[in-house]
């Protein structure tokens, strides 16, 4: 049975099947894996862990070695981060890389066209830096040869990019400067259903139409007040809700290193250039939300899901919020609830 959730975020059923597993038409031929399963890490019986699997796509049989050295390298990113890296024996990490015809993936927007084995590509649903694949058959017959609960695809790429959908899968551009960041960002999408705490950078998901209370545990509508806030538990009585911060010099800021991203994009710019402005961002984030009186605290700060005004996010920084290395208190909590779950 599918279900999803309608405008108010409340679940209902739009579509079911039974399934005999005695049918004829159940398929019991036996695939070969199109390349050997790698133990990252191996902590136990997959029953008891959480099943982490790596996917590479556009790397070619002769970059094998170097996609085993990125996914070695990546769940080290992964497991120095909290919650994390408190959780690592709870964790098997697994890599399969399909070797592809070129090395590279898609990226139509340049006129980079792929022919790879998962058929990862940037632009996804318009929006140059986001990189899924719309090829479920072709993740799900390369990821068979393992367990897993999780999935991360490896885009053998230096651009910017990556995504991540909860319950499905996330990716990330390997090479790219910022890749660490990405990789754990969007990994916190799949993994917990993190929202997106950011605001002013463009997406490709238009605003909600009405103002409702997200369903993600890192974002909030406020509609009930301080004692309904989903995370109220972890905010101290001399915190303020909704909590002061100096929103409009962020925003000021923030729409300025905007506009100088488009140009570089639309320049065709060195992606150096663009990892250099992602660089001055980052320190200049840093040091203005060093001086916010809230800075550390767990509160409920405006902006956050892509929008301005009406919706918040927990603490004044995150990853989920800006190029960080670490998770907000509410982000973890939500991350531990997940590992729970499965191991």
């Amino acid at each position: 049975m599918l279900k999803k959730r309608d405008p108010k975020n409340a679940w209902v059923d739009i579509w079911s099947i039974a399934i005999d597993p005695k049918d004829i038409y159940i398929d019991r031929s036996k695939p070969v894996a199109p390349a050997p399963v790698l133990a990252i890490q191996k902590n136990g019986d997959p029953a008891t862990k959480v099943d982490f699997l790596i996917l590479g796509d556009g790397y070619t049989a002769g970059e094998a070695k170097k996609f085993e050295n990125d996914a070695r390298r990546l769940t080290e990113v992964l497991f120095a981060t909290s919650p994390f890296k408190e959780h690592r024996n709870d964790f098997n990490v697994w890599a399969i890389c399909p070797p592809s015809a070129e090395s590279g993936i898609s990226r139509p927007s340049t006129g980079v066209y792929h022919d790879t084995p998962l058929g990862a590509s940037y632009d996804a649903f318009g929006s140059e830096r986001y990189v899924l694949t719309f090829d479920n058959r072709a993740l799900r017959r390369v990821a068979q040869f393992a367990p897993y609960e999780f999935i991360e695809v490896l885009a053998n790429n230096r651009t910017y990019g990556g995504g991540g959908i909860f319950n499905l899968y996330s990716t990330v551009a390997s090479d790219n400067a910022f890749s660490n960041y990405v990789f754990v960002h969007e990994f916190g999408h799949h993994f917990a259903g993190l929202a997106d705490e950011y605001y002013t950078s463009s997406v490709a998901y238009a605003p909600a139409s009405e103002r409702v209370e997200p369903w993600e545990p890192n974002a909030t509508a406020l509609l009930g007040g301080r004692d309904l806030l989903k995370w109220h538990d972890l905010v101290s009585a001399d915190t303020p809700v909704p909590t002061p911060w100096h929103k409009e010099e962020f925003e000021t800021y923030s729409r300025e290193i905007q506009k100088r991203r488009t140009q570089i994009r639309r320049e065709k710019r060195p992606e150096s250039e663009m990892e250099e402005l992602f660089h001055e961002e980052l320190a200049h984030e840093q040091a203005m939300f060093a001086k916010e009186k809230y800075n550390g605290k767990v509160g409920a700060f405006e902006g956050a899901i892509y929008e301005a005004k009406g919706y918040y996010r927990p603490e004044i920084d995150c990853i989920m919020f800006s190029r960080s290395d670490r998770f907000c208190a509410v982000c973890r909590r939500a991350i531990e609830r997940v590992i729970a779950l499965y191991s």
